[in-house]
């Protein structure tokens, strides 16, 4: 995707795309974006089929909760 910065990394999560069920591997940023739910969050595509991914992690867990992005 164009305009990504690339910033050091803090951890990395593991996920699996929702269309295609392929594994995803996301490199957690150490200064990542904040959404305005207070969310760090993320938007990647699936390498495999392409589709458009937003992703959350979920502060209680620290677990990565994946979803299609439409636009």
């Amino acid at each position: 995707m164009s305009g990504v910065q690339t910033v050091a990394i803090a951890s990395t999560q593991a996920a699996a795309c929702p269309n295609c069920h392929a594994a995803l591997t996301l490199a957690r940023s150490e200064l990542p974006h904040i959404d305005e739910c207070g969310f760090e969050s993320y938007r990647f595509e699936c390498g495999q089929c392409g589709t458009a991914l937003a992703g959350i992690v979920d502060p209680a867990d620290d677990t990565l909760l994946v979803s299609a992005h439409a636009g």
